[in-house]
């Protein structure tokens, strides 16, 4: 089926009570239901910008690209996001950052 969305899904109505497919409109639902699907413990959305920011932070992409690209309108509210990122949580985000792209075996030591 072509869509023009990367997150959609099929839902019953409650208008109609029929089967449509079409975007999510709640974040919290659209999380749960892939967090679902993935078979992970929910997350909230938020932690996937913080994730984002802090991968494009460690990766020196300018503060003013993260500010624009997050829809921040204060460079301040990106530096909050980029300074509530610890050094443990960079650590852990370099060890993600090389498995994705095979770096690194499957099992790291815990430290």
């Amino acid at each position: 089926m072509d869509c023009p969305r990367v997150f959609w899904h099929a839902y019953t109505s409650s208008k109609t009570g029929k089967t449509e497919v079409g975007p999510f409109q709640d974040r919290k639902k659209f999380m749960r239901t892939l967090c679902e699907k993935a078979g992970v413990r929910y997350f909230r959305f938020h932690a996937l910008r913080h994730s984002g920011a802090s991968v494009m932070d460690s990766l020196n992409v300018p503060i003013g690209s993260i500010q624009r690209i997050l829809g921040h309108e204060n460079r301040t509210t990106t530096e909050i996001y980029l300074h509530s990122i610890g050094d443990c949580e960079r650590r852990a985000m370099d060890i993600f950052e090389s498995a994705r792209v095979g770096k690194v075996p499957h099992q790291v030591p815990h430290h």
